[in-house]
Parts: C-alpha cells; sequence; structure tokens
C-alpha cells in the first residue's frame, strides 16, 4: 500500500506548481456552417499520467457503486469538508473512483475536481499516509 499511496504523492510537486493548469477547455464553435463541436477538455498530459497511475496501482475501484457514494454524507464530508485530513487510503480511493469514473460521462468533472482543489487534497493526504507508512 506504502508504493501506492507514493505514486499518487509523487505528483504533489507538479500539481502545487503556481499556474498550474488541468488542461483547458476546447471545442465548443461552429466548425462549419450548421455544425457545433460539442466542449470538451483537452488535459495536460500530466493528467493523463495521474489518471494511468490511479488505474494501475487499483486507486480506481472495480466493485464498487461509486454513483451512489458520491451521493452520501461521507462523501460530501470528504469533498467538501476537512474530513479529507483524516481520509484512509481506502477513502482517497472512493473519491479518485468518482472524479476519475464521472469524467467519463460528464465532460470536465475531473477538471472541476483539479480547480476546486480535490485533487491536490487527495494527494496531499496520500502524501501524509505514505509517510507514515
Amino acid at each position: 500500500m506504502a508504493t501506492d499511496l507514493q505514486a499518487l504523492a509523487d505528483f504533489l510537486p507538479v500539481f502545487r506548481q503556481p499556474g498550474f493548469q488541468a488542461g483547458t477547455w476546447a471545442g465548443g464553435a461552429e466548425t462549419e456552417p450548421g455544425v457545433i463541436q460539442m466542449p470538451y477538455v483537452s488535459y495536460d498530459p500530466v493528467v493523463d499520467s495521474f489518471r494511468k497511475v490511479a488505474y494501475e496501482h487499483g486507486w480506481v475501484k472495480k466493485d464498487f457503486a461509486w454513483s451512489a457514494w458520491m451521493q452520501s454524507d461521507e462523501a460530501r464530508s470528504l469533498r467538501d469538508g476537512t474530513a479529507i485530513r483524516s481520509a484512509t487510503s481506502d477513502q482517497l480511493g472512493q473519491l479518485l473512483t468518482v472524479c476519475i469514473r464521472q469524467d467519463r460521462f460528464v465532460e470536465g468533472a475531473l477538471m472541476g475536481a483539479f480547480e476546486s482543489g480535490l485533487i491536490l487534497r487527495i494527494v496531499e493526504r496520500a502524501a501524509v499516509l505514505a509517510a507514515a507508512a
């Protein structure tokens, strides 16, 4: 588990850099008369690496009802409050599963998690847990 936590923690220096942007919105414009390209997020390559590491290290849970859990009091507390400061590695995995899987259905959901600081808080907590392991 320490290796998996460290894999997340390794992104901390990049995500803490002043001005770091997870990506930019693109599309949403008329590409030819009568044809509008749907808006989409063009992620920074480091975000693609982060997502890949999350899958490779088992942070994105396979048998987990993430869409129901994300509406729970526990999820809200971890996402919106200070509870993340004491989150377990399992809870970090649940949060990452929501952020990454939701992005498949809601364009920009992962971008929103970066912009709100949630991903940074998850990675910071992983670094604390990795250091204690």
